[in-house]
């Protein structure tokens, strides 16, 4: 690594618990950024809920709303009918059946969307004030995890072991 003190310990169940309290320090500094966004949306939670759902391509009807969310197509016509309004969703006619009303997501959902689950991120600006070595060494572990996610789904959840205690001081 070229600017980053190396590990205190070669310990997996250290590094690991170092790694830990690292994301939560690089959360707490970079939430403030996001936040804002988030405290100054017109949204309930209900409707936050049907946007994401849209947006994903989750559920792209109302009655397929309806069914994720566990509530009665009425309430999901008003709450459509509201996101409409404010310009977060659009319907569209079914090619198949006029009955049937396909929502989309508008570039005001997308944005929205994008800033929830972080596509872009204040973190990914930072990339470029890392050295090339701790560049290279940040891709390597994040591949890593990459790989440790895969194959965590490969085994299935009952297959899966359970995580080590992250905390420092677990055990001693």
């Amino acid at each position: 690594m070229d600017d980053v003190a190396a590990p205190e310990s070669e310990n997996p169940a250290d590094l690991a618990a170092q790694i830990v309290a690292d994301r939560r320090a690089l959360a707490q500094a970079l939430v403030g950024g996001r936040l804002g966004s988030f405290l100054d949306l017109d949204l309930t939670l209900h409707q936050l809920k049907v946007v994401l759902l849209v947006a994903t391509g989750i559920a792209t009807t109302g009655h397929e709303l309806a069914g994720y969310l566990h509530v009665t197509a009425p309430t999901v016509s008003a709450s459509v009918d509201k996101l409409v309004t404010l310009g977060y969703l659009r319907r569209d006619e079914s090619g198949t059946d006029r009955r049937v009303k396909h929502l989309t997501a508008t570039g005001r959902a997308a944005q929205l969307y994008e800033a929830l689950v972080g596509l872009r991120d204040e973190s990914d600006a930072l990339l470029t004030l890392l050295a090339p070595g701790d560049l290279t060494a940040l891709a390597r572990g994040t591949r890593a995890l990459r790989e440790a996610l895969a194959t965590r789904d490969a085994l299935g959840p009952s297959r899966t072991p359970p995580p080590a205690d992250p905390t420092p001081d677990a055990g001693r």
